[in-house]
């Protein structure tokens, strides 16, 4: 027994290396690896613009105006009209504007927060009819 103990005493306690050396190993693989993804930024495919005016003269959009009141009145640019007749308004621009060229139609719709949402939702409906559906909502401040 006595010898036993003196081998374990004398035994020093060292440090590891080989399993070191693997994970440095596998550390640097994982980054040389990520290095090969990476994109020069000389090499990104960028146009900047130019002082000189464009030839291409983008389509400016039809914007038409849709009010709600607080009794439900709808109104199509200051026009007073029943939700059938803005359904065929819709639908009439629609059509207008695809045989333009497809010119964008963009409605914006001002209510108040106290109008009747079913009217609002009856405008929304209207628009989805005529296939148009760029909407927008305007706000008023209050003071």
């Amino acid at each position: 027994m006595k010898r036993h103990r003196e081998t374990q005493q004398d035994a020093e306690v060292g440090f590891q290396i080989a399993p070191m050396i693997d994970v440095v190993f596998v550390i640097m693989l994982f980054f040389m690896v990520q290095a090969g993804d990476r994109q020069v930024e000389t090499e990104l495919k960028m146009k900047l613009p130019s002082t000189e005016p464009s030839d291409d003269t983008a389509d400016s959009p039809m914007e038409e105006q849709v009010s709600v009141a607080l009794d439900g009145g709808i109104s199509h640019n200051d026009e007073p009209v029943s939700p059938g007749e803005l359904k065929a308004n819709f639908k009439r621009l629609a059509l207008q504007a695809k045989s333009e060229g497809g010119t964008p139609i963009i409605v914006t719709i001002n209510a108040e927060p106290e109008t009747p949402w079913e009217r609002v939702v009856d405008v929304m409906n209207a628009m989805q009819f005529a296939g148009i559906a760029n909407v927008t909502f305007s706000v008023s401040e209050e003071l």
